[in-house]
């Protein structure tokens, strides 16, 4: 994050000083205003207008950052000893040797125990697996099926408006004849 904020910085600075110093590439002379994109040579474009400088200062200046935060972090890599596990110890610079003058020390012999020198394991007490009982199914009964009234609805196409729903049967549901057969 702080690679952003610095690359920020950079930007603004940048943009504010040719904002102040108003190049004639990028503004007219006369009106300080700026010059629009174009290929042609007449005073009033340019190839490298203010805004296509400011997308191209952009990139510069994240790349600038960047680069500097790199060179600041290898300068303060570079400033710590190499080799710091030794500066955690009370060690004088002459105790240090080179690790070819170091002699090698075998290790110590391992001791190896053998099951009889060891203690019994205890072992868990065997618990009687109890099988699984099944559930009994629970019945209940379900309602009888509501006697529907014979008939259908059908859509009536009609060119805008609202669809209109008509039943084909003997006769339409109404809330009161409905009730009898729920």
């Amino acid at each position: 994050m702080s690679v952003l904020y610095l690359a920020l910085a950079i930007y603004i600075v940048g943009v504010a000083i040719v904002l102040y110093l108003r190049p004639s590439i990028m503004f007219h002379p006369d009106s300080g205003t700026w010059k629009e994109f174009g290929l042609d040579s007449s005073n009033r474009n340019t190839v490298f207008p203010f805004w296509m400088f400011t997308i191209v200062w952009a990139f510069l200046s994240y790349a600038i950052a960047s680069i500097g935060n790199v060179f600041v972090a290898n300068v303060v890599l570079q400033s710590t000893p190499g080799e710091s596990r030794y500066m955690d110890m009370d060690v004088g610079e002459s105790d240090m040797k080179p690790i070819s003058e170091i002699r090698y020390t075998e290790p110590a012999r391992q001791v190896v125990h053998t099951e009889s020198q060891l203690a019994p394991r205890v072992r868990a007490p065997r618990v009687p697996k109890v099988a699984p009982s099944v559930p009994a199914p629970v019945f209940t009964p379900t309602p009888a099926p509501a006697q529907q009234l014979p008939g259908y609805y059908i859509v009536e196409p009609q060119p805008s408006g609202v669809p209109k729903f008509i039943y084909f049967g003997h006769e339409p549901p109404t809330f009161e004849n409905l009730t009898p057969h729920s």
